[in-house]
C-alpha cells in the first residue's frame, strides 16, 4: 500500500512470517516479484542473514522527523493499514543492515502484540496461523 522506492511507486508482493521470542520479533520476508526494493537488493549483494533492524515507534511523524535531522536518507517505504506506516533508509551500520522505522499506533501494531502474546506460552503446536485481517483488529 502506497510502497515507493527511491521515491517511485511500485507494487511488491511479498509473503511474511512473524515470530516472537519475548519482545524480540523475527521477520521473515519472501519477495514473490521483481520490483525493486531492499529485500531485492540484499540478496542480488549476494547477502543473506539479517536484512533490517526495526525501530516501533507511537510517534512515527516526531520520530521521523528526528532521523531526517539526523541525515537519515529514506530509501523505501509504504503503510501496512491505518496508522501502520514504516520507512527503510540508505543507510548501513552493518554490512548489508538497514534501519526501519515501524509505526505501530494502529491494528498492525494490535498484530504484533497478538504474536507477541500467542508466543508466550506456545507449547509447540500449530506453528503455522494466518495473520487475521487487519480490519479485525
Amino acid at each position: 500500500v502506497n510502497y515507493r522506492y527511491d521515491g517511485a511507486p511500485y507494487e511488491p508482493h511479498n509473503s511474511v512470517a512473524l515470530a516472537n521470542s519475548g519482545f524480540v520479533q523475527v521477520e521473515l520476508i519472501q519477495t514473490r516479484n521483481d520490483v525493486p526494493s531492499m529485500y531485492r537488493d540484499f540478496l542480488q549483494a549476494g547477502r543473506s542473514g539479517l536484512q533490517h533492524v526495526a525501530y516501533w515507534t507511537q510517534d512515527y511523524d516526531a520520530d521521523l522527523a528526528r532521523l531526517l535531522a539526523q541525515g537519515f536518507v529514506p530509501k523505501m517505504q509504504g503503510e501496512v493499514g491505518e496508522k501502520g506506516r514504516f520507512i527503510y533508509f540508505d543507510t548501513e551500520y552493518h554490512p548489508g543492515t538497514v534501519i526501519e522505522l515501524s509505526e505501530v499506533a494502529g491494528p498492525k501494531g494490535r498484530l504484533f502484540d497478538l504474536i507477541r502474546d500467542s508466543a508466550r506460552d506456545w507449547d509447540g503446536r500449530d506453528p503455522v496461523r494466518p495473520f487475521p485481517d487487519l480490519k479485525q483488529l
